[in-house]
């Protein structure tokens, strides 16, 4: 199958919030409590998505499968105010659950690393859920590394969140 990689327009809302409500639903089934997955919507999060790509307020791009959008990552600078102006984000990355585990994330992954070092990144950052193990050990297989940093979230109850990072 043919991939392509392209930042996100306005018309891409739908899917982008379709596959965000998907992903979140499966991916953090027993992390975050049902009652908060059961109200994850594709609409709000697509009107969420078609805020950001008309205001231009955050950097995200897709992938394509063929015709079919099947996972998106948001980029931009590090929001940690603790860490150098070197230092890249990733925001977040998602793939429609039936695209996981079949080289698409490392694919999308890889390009926006490559994304960030064109800005003139030295280093990038991202946050993941704790006890989201299969997204752990999928950056730590690209290099990430838990820095130690971790916050406490409320999303219908306390999670961690830990913070890694990637010298690029």
């Amino acid at each position: 199958m043919n991939y392509e990689i392209r930042w996100a327009v306005e018309a891409d809302a739908g899917e982008l919030g379709m596959i965000h409500a998907n992903s979140w639903k499966v991916a953090y089934d027993g992390i975050i409590p049902n009652a908060v997955l059961e109200k994850v919507s594709s609409e709000k999060r697509a009107a969420s998505f078609l805020k950001v790509i008309t205001e231009k307020s955050e950097e995200t791009a897709v992938v394509v499968a063929d015709t079919r959008i099947v996972g998106f990552i948001t980029l931009g600078r590090c929001r940690d105010e603790d860490l150098s102006i070197d230092h890249g984000e990733v925001w977040g990355i998602y793939l429609s659950p039936g695209n996981w585990r079949i080289g698409i994330g490392s694919l999308l992954l890889n390009w926006g690393i490559s994304e960030l070092a064109a800005s003139g990144y030295k280093k990038v950052s991202l946050w993941v859920l704790e006890d989201n193990h299969n997204a752990r050990r999928f950056y730590e297989n690209h290099g990430f590394i838990h820095d130690g940093t971790i916050k406490q979230l409320m999303i219908g109850k306390e999670i961690n969140e830990i913070r890694y990072i990637k010298v690029i």
